[in-house]
């Protein structure tokens, strides 16, 4: 391959995650709305959390695939800048993209994860008061059974 060739596959290569980082955005914002709806499944959630992991295992390949290609043309692009002055100033451009992008998804889990414990903690107090109140049930079911210190009626009713 030439190292136009490589170069080319550098941009094609920032432009497939550009698009991941959308994807991702959209599974954020989905994950949102799943953890906001308090009659969402832990399916719906768990569904999201696997396409969020497929995307960013694709990220880290396309990370290292990029990194061995820029190693091969590095020294080229370094010393014929002028060679590859659009070709670099795209690939700027796309970076400056990707970086705002990342920051963007990152800022975006970190509301997701409060989202998260919030619910989490709301379904555990849920939990709590579910069991506490079988308790109480249980307790008032086991007492009315053994009739402690309760005489039936029809005995005071009856003449002697």
């Amino acid at each position: 391959m030439t190292n136009k060739e490589y170069i080319k596959m550098l941009e094609d290569s920032l432009v497939k995650k550009v698009e991941l980082l959308k994807q991702l955005q959209g599974l954020n914002q989905e994950q949102k709305k799943i953890l906001e709806d308090t009659e969402s499944s832990p399916e719906e959630l768990d569904d999201n959390m696997e396409k969020k992991s497929s995307i960013i295992d694709r990220l880290d390949k396309m990370d290292d695939g990029f990194q061995s290609i820029f190693d091969k043309v590095k020294e080229e692009l370094e010393s014929n800048k002028e060679n590859y002055a659009d070709e670099i100033k795209n690939m700027q451009k796309l970076i400056t993209l990707i970086t705002d992008l990342s920051t963007d998804v990152q800022a975006k889990e970190i509301q997701n994860k409060e989202l998260a414990k919030a619910k989490f903690s709301h379904i555990r107090t849920q939990i709590r008061e579910t069991k506490h109140g079988q308790k109480a049930v249980a307790s008032y079911y086991a007492s009315m059974m053994n009739n402690t210190g309760y005489e039936d009626s029809q005995f005071w009713d009856q003449k002697k």
